[in-house]
């Protein structure tokens, strides 16, 4: 990126929506920084006329905003609508307007489903757990689970981590076990086995592990997570001690502490989540 980027066009008032990617832009440098930081995710839903009003009308940006209509009128592909904007823009500098151009060549042969799966990725990363779900959920619709099991799994897992993340953690391991049973990945296994710990009762989750006969090595590694729950860093497990009280009071038969204690969580989690939720 070039050390002295000059602001272009005007600071929209009201911003463009991309819902790909569960953002607001307001300028024309955050458009390129989503571009330059998600060329390998960039589908043919960028290439859309409101993104052509929102140049002309909000950046004041008259001259790009008809470049790209005549892209779209004369059905060009999304390389050529997207470097369009960065050569506009002066964003990025030349070796790495060649690295975006080249991503945005090699990624044109990735199917929709695997674009998406990134795009809930990058969702799940930034902690936009609703919208990363909505965009698994696409993702799984666009996918032959039979002729792309693996691919199937991967987002499956995903959505378990969701879920997790979201502290719904019977769900979650549902669908680690779900990816397990299509990919038979012990990472999938170990994850489902760890949120079970988490919200059975500890006679119902012992009675499982002797039931299904798990491995050494998958107890093992489920153990050494629940062991480092508690030290895991503030960022990885915000929550981690006021889930093991929630678990001792669940065991101890203290209902009206264990269920003031998870509304406690909640309200945490909640105000955290709105939080997230503020795009911009």
């Amino acid at each position: 990126m070039s050390n002295l980027i000059l602001c272009h066009g005007q600071q929209a008032e009201v911003p463009y929506y991309v819902a790909g990617f569960g953002v607001n832009i307001y300028s024309a440098e955050e458009m390129c920084y989503l571009i330059a930081q998600n060329a390998h995710t960039l589908d043919h839903d960028f290439m859309d006329e409101r993104l052509c009003d929102f140049v002309d009308k909000q950046l004041k940006i008259h001259d790009l905003a008809d470049t790209l209509r005549e892209i779209l009128r004369t059905k060009g592909n999304l390389s050529e609508f997207v470097m369009a904007i960065l050569n506009e823009i002066g964003y990025c500098d030349e070796e790495e307007m060649k690295s975006i151009r080249q991503i945005l060549v090699e990624s044109a042969g990735l199917s929709p489903a695997r674009k998406h799966k990134s795009r809930g990725d990058n969702l799940l990363k930034a902690r936009k757990f609703a919208r990363a779900l909505d965009e698994y959920i696409g993702t799984l619709e666009k996918i032959d689970k039979d002729a792309e099991p693996i691919l199937y799994a991967a987002v499956l897992h995903n959505m378990g981590t969701t879920y997790a993340r979201l502290l719904l953690f019977e769900k979650a391991a549902d669908y680690y076990m779900e990816a397990y049973r299509l990919n038979m990945d012990d990472e999938s296994l170990i994850l489902h086995l760890v949120c079970c710990n988490l919200y059975m009762s500890r006679d119902k989750y012992d009675r499982m592990l002797i039931r299904c006969g798990y491995s050494e090595h998958v107890l093992d590694s489920v153990d050494s997570i629940l062991r480092q729950r508690g030290s895991y860093g503030k960022n990885e497990n915000k929550y981690a001690a006021s889930l093991e009280r929630i678990r001792e009071l669940k065991n101890d038969g203290k209902i009206s502490q264990y269920y003031e204690t998870i509304d406690e969580t909640l309200d945490s989690w909640k105000r955290e989540y709105r939080l997230n939720m503020i795009l911009r």
